[in-house]
């Protein structure tokens, strides 16, 4: 089963409808309370860091039903600039990078690099961001289409030498409703085109 899709805006428009459409979904699913509760948390942190990048962006939102999981998606089109990335990048009262603290906040810088345009100003912050895809790469990058998986950049981070799983700077989760809850995180990326899809399975 597939949700009717919603027209959203970081200003606000279409995201109550979004929620409601979520819980709804919960229920349509047959979830009990508590995985209602995790699945709107879900997607409250989906448009959260949808809303993270510029005040003006639009998107679409959905949901899709299989046996025994739920898909949340979004996908919004991201025109990115170097002043614009920096902006999001940065925390205005210290100027220090704050972006990659949990894994939605690595998702965030990785979407803000590769969606730079290609130009010699950007190549090297795209191809840092590159250097990340590719450890959570399920078909790996290809003519500016990228796509990754949370669950392969955790098997990797986990299967780096020098990783610490204790320390939150070397897996970046331990505050990420997404890495407590879901299943797995995809992203698409294709020129400034992003989709983002959270995966939960219940049973």
């Amino acid at each position: 089963m597939k949700t009717e899709i919603v027209d959203i805006s970081a200003n606000g428009k279409g995201i109550d409808k979004a929620l409601d459409i979520t819980e709804r979904t919960g229920a349509f699913a047959g979830l009990d309370k508590e995985n209602s509760l995790r699945l709107r948390l879900l997607s409250e942190e989906l448009i959260g860091f949808f809303r993270s990048f510029t005040d003006e962006l639009d998107g679409t939102f959905y949901l899709t039903v299989t046996d025994g999981s739920v898909e949340i998606h979004l996908a919004t089109d991201i025109n990115m600039d170097i002043k614009t990335r920096n902006e999001i990048l940065s925390v205005a009262s210290t100027g220090k990078n704050a972006a990659a603290k949990g894994i939605m906040g690595k998702i965030r810088e990785m979407v803000a690099n590769i969606t730079l345009p290609d130009d010699p100003e950007s190549r090297a912050k795209t191809d840092q961001a590159i250097s990340l895809m590719q450890l959570g790469s399920q078909i790996g990058a290809h003519s500016g289409d990228y796509s990754w998986a949370m669950s392969s950049y955790l098997a990797s981070v986990n299967n780096e030498e020098n990783a610490a799983p204790e320390d939150e700077d070397a897996d970046g989760l331990e505050k990420s409703i997404v890495e407590r809850f879901a299943d797995d995180v995809t992203v698409h990326i294709v020129g400034s085109k992003v989709e983002v899809t959270v995966l939960k399975r219940f049973g």
